[in-house]
């Protein structure tokens, strides 16, 4: 065989082999829920029991069943057994979530309910993957596509706690795929079930109301009013709610180990623990630095939803969802799984954002270096602090808690800022304050760019 028919084989085969490697790491993942090898390497597993936020939802739904609040959470309860779950983390979502998908999971024991969340998760996988596959214009970069969904570390972390990003990620595919088709309904009914399970998508309301689709918004706002109902019934969880996702960032006793540890990983996070990595003496970070970020990424979002006089619909989807990571005070790694369906999009549907896209790709995929600061760099015994608030990056040096940090929330950031720029080059205007029913055509980037 010539060296031209070998290269012509291997270029043809590359994306099989690429599928085939990305299903055995994926195994080798799934292998490690039940042998933990894996866990070594991020943080959150390594320092937290595994199911731990899954039995948040399922301890909510057992709360919600016997008449309690499904905000309730009290450690003498677990060692008193008056709860079913072996441990858990406080519910901290909107309560229609706890009795739609948290007391249906009662019916089975704990342990088993975990496993069935993880099978399902693992079922949606697949399904994302397929969808991705079967859309994508060219079947080698759906093929890449398929590889993506499977080689992204965040969703071990996101199985091994149990959690539910997932379900919203799945709902965020389905509504960056009604977007990129420009079907208002097939984007606003996964949207609206996402503001019920996490109510972060609630950031790409600017995108709807870009388009004028005033039915998705409406719908969005009646389905989240229907925890109107709890709340009446218990006003004092409101209050915790609120606390629990708002407010609690911004009452933050002046203690260093409130905003100095490794559990947090969005672009808000970086600038506090930046801080305090350079100032040892400080307490803590002045809110300003926080707020002036994240003011201008919100600031700058709204322009180019706004502004911007042609539209890529994708490309705001895109922005939003990045702008999530940017902007928001307390993203863990596992989040990062809502930012796959973004990725995924662009990769199979915008060759000019290819390269770039899968460039981000590779460290938001990989897990943040804790295991190299922590278990290499490192000759100190590891401390223990209290539950999840851990004392690791005292152990590290200043140049360590930086790149930590910045291992996912700067790739995102230059994500967005590229798509930003990208919108941009159509100039700015203010046609869309003047013309709110403007037909959706005249907004939709050609499929050619």
């Amino acid at each position: 065989m010539t060296r031209r028919k070998v290269f012509g084989t291997l270029e043809a085969r590359w994306p099989l082999w690429l599928l085939a490697v990305a299903f055995g790491l994926h195994a080798v993942m799934i292998g490690s829920l039940i042998w933990g090898y894996f866990d070594f390497f991020i943080y959150s597993v390594d320092r937290t029991p595994k199911g731990v936020d899954f039995f948040a939802i399922y301890e909510a739904g057992h709360s919600g069943l016997e008449g309690r609040s499904v905000y309730e959470f009290n450690l003498d309860d677990i060692a008193n057994g008056v709860t079913k779950s072996p441990y858990l983390s406080p519910y901290r979502y909107v309560p229609v979530f706890a009795y739609a998908v948290g007391a249906p999971l009662n019916a089975l024991s704990p342990w088993r309910a975990y496993w069935a969340w993880v099978a399902l998760n693992e079922l949606l996988l697949v399904l994302n993957a397929y969808v991705t596959w079967r859309m994508a214009e060219q079947k080698t970069w759906g093929t890449v596509g398929v590889a993506m969904w499977l080689l992204f570390t965040p969703f071990y972390l996101e199985l091994y706690l149990g959690q539910f990003s997932f379900l919203m990620t799945t709902a965020l595919l389905w509504t960056g795929i009604g977007l990129l088709r420009g079907r208002e309904l097939l984007a606003a009914v996964p949207w609206a079930l996402s503001l019920v399970t996490k109510t972060n998508s609630a950031v790409l309301a600017p995108v709807f109301l870009r388009l004028g689709w005033w039915r998705a918004l409406l719908g969005g706002c009646a389905l989240l009013a229907a925890n109107g109902a709890y709340f009446l019934w218990r006003p004092g969880d409101l209050r915790t709610f609120l606390d629990d996702n708002f407010l609690a960032s911004f009452r933050k006793p002046p203690i260093r180990f409130n905003e100095y540890w490794p559990a947090q990983h969005g672009l808000t996070d970086l600038i506090e623990n930046t801080y305090l990595a350079v100032d040892m003496t400080a307490r803590q970070t002045p809110e300003a630095y926080s707020l002036i970020a994240v003011a201008v990424i919100v600031a700058v979002s709204l322009a180019v939803t706004f502004l911007a006089r042609r539209q890529d619909l994708l490309a705001l989807f895109a922005i939003w969802s990045s702008a999530f990571f940017l902007a928001y005070n307390d993203v863990w790694e596992f989040h990062y799984v809502m930012l796959l369906p973004a990725l995924v999009l662009l990769v199979t549907h915008r060759p000019a954002f290819r390269p770039l896209v899968l460039a981000v790709f590779v460290p938001l995929a990989l897990p943040a270096p804790h295991w190299l600061l922590t278990h290499v760099l490192n000759d100190q015994p590891l401390p223990v602090g209290p539950f999840l608030i851990d004392r690791l990056q005292t152990l590290w040096p200043a140049w360590g808690v930086v790149l930590y940090h910045a291992w996912k929330p700067i790739p995102t950031l230059v994500l967005w800022a590229t798509l930003v720029a990208s919108q941009s080059r159509g100039g700015f205007g203010l046609e869309w304050f003047a013309s709110l029913g403007a037909p959706l055509r005249n907004r939709l980037v050609p499929r050619a760019e």
